[in-house]
């Protein structure tokens, strides 16, 4: 069995064959989903589809480039109130920092705010969270050291080095890994994922975007976890069964399913 721990299925490139995609990826032996969402509005539709089937389950929660036209305290009550009244929120996410586009100091102290305020709001709430982080290394580990989440941190498509890794992994952090690891000269997520201990490691698509090989280029989703956990097995020297059954109860536990 395999747990598809970020998969954006609310997402537009879905909206006309979802239950075509859900039912493909359940004969691929996908039987649990995680659907993050990166503001207010997916937030609901989140939840909307953890609440349709009785296997996919959901985050809430305001990605970094989705913050610049939101009041940050009516954001944070709408989550707690969801929180509150959808047992099937199992995280807060994704959130983070992303300073990949974003090169001014105003727009980055933002971002750093909000991913405070969003993490101090999952201890308040005793959920994990799911971080986001491109080129915000240095900013996203001060962070979680100066407010520790005390429910559990996983770095989504973790891209950084192995020496990160090793800081993330003193902590306790879990990482996830995605189509990358399977591109041909992605040697970074290779390498990682050769690395990552298996008990902090979670299997992802991210989709719709993030297309592993050999379909890069088209429209990603949960299905096409096979074509990662086989790249990720191969690196390790284990069975695809092993790595897909140590993920699966990984993602279990994470997000205390």
């Amino acid at each position: 069995m395999i747990f598809d721990t970020h998969c954006h299925l609310y997402d537009d490139a879905f909206k006309d064959d979802l239950k075509q995609v859900i039912n493909n990826s359940l004969n691929n032996n996908v039987k649990l989903f995680m659907v993050p969402s990166d503001n207010i509005v997916n937030s609901y539709k989140a939840i909307d589809l953890a609440n349709e089937y009785e296997f996919i389950y959901c985050a809430v929660g305001v990605h970094p480039e989705e913050i610049t036209s939101l009041s940050l305290e009516e954001s944070l009550n709408i989550l707690k109130d969801l929180v509150k009244s959808n047992s099937k929120i199992k995280a807060i996410g994704e959130i983070g920092l992303d300073y990949f586009y974003y090169k001014e100091d105003n727009d980055r102290e933002k971002q750093r705010l909000w991913f405070k305020k969003q993490v101090e709001l999952a201890n308040e709430l005793k959920l994990p969270i799911i971080v986001h982080s491109r080129d915000a290394c240095e900013d996203s580990l001060n962070i979680l050291n100066e407010i520790k989440p005390l429910y559990g941190c996983v770095f989504h498509c973790f891209s950084y080095s192995e020496e990160i890794l090793n800081i993330i992994l003193k902590r306790g952090y879990y990482i996830g890994l995605d189509g990358p690891v399977t591109y041909k000269n992605a040697n970074t997520p290779k390498h990682i994922a050769s690395v990552v201990p298996l008990d902090k490691l979670l299997l992802e698509t991210d989709s719709p975007y993030l297309t592993p090989t050999p379909h890069r280029g088209k429209r990603n989703d949960p299905s096409e976890i096979i074509y990662i956990a086989q790249q990720i097995a191969l690196l390790k020297g284990i069975s695809y069964d092993e790595l897909t059954k140590i993920c699966y109860e990984n993602g279990r536990k994470f997000f205390s399913i």
